[in-house]
């Protein structure tokens, strides 16, 4: 696959088997937004390094990740982009706390679908983002009617992990 990273926060295209609920959202790639300067050096907390496993049957709280597939309103492409950079980068700051993972991917073929996987801590860490600032950046750009559609799935953390370079 092919990585960039976009202040901190790591923009993957899939090139393996997606999950079922990727399999129509055909390739994806990093959202890029033609003659901006939104990408820039690495900064801010690294992207989830190691291999995690998780298990409900140690008792404690187990990551989850949140697969959110979106369409926008082709003359809002920009305003989301502003938004959804705003609200990964205040994802990721440690003042959120329990945000692991934030990625932002853009559908091939269709330039106004969006995947966000985002991956937390645990359900106090996904509260504490909702209550967020940055967060509300993206509730009010889909109530002023940006968004076309929106899907979530709610994943409990198995076997996941990443590589750092």
């Amino acid at each position: 696959g092919r990585a960039i990273v976009l202040r901190g926060i790591l923009l993957l295209s899939l090139f393996c088997a997606a999950p079922a609920f990727l399999k129509n959202l055909g390739s994806i790639s990093p959202f890029r937004s033609r003659g901006s300067s939104i990408i820039s050096k690495p900064q801010g907390k690294p992207p989830l390094s190691g291999i995690v496993c998780c298990s409900k049957e140690t008792g404690q709280a187990t990551p989850f990740a949140l697969v959110v597939t979106v369409e926008i309103k082709p003359d809002r492409i920009e305003d989301f982009l502003k938004v959804i950079e705003a609200d990964a980068i205040g994802s990721r700051e440690k003042e959120e706390g329990g945000c692991l993972r934030f990625d932002v991917l853009r559908d091939r073929a269709d330039p106004n679908k969006f995947v966000f996987y985002e991956v937390y801590q645990d359900d106090d860490a996904a509260a504490r983002h909702k209550g967020m600032p940055h967060f509300k950046l993206w509730t009010d750009f889909k109530e002023s009617g940006g968004v076309v559609s929106q899907a979530v799935v709610k994943a409990d953390g198995i076997f996941y992990g990443s590589r750092n370079p």
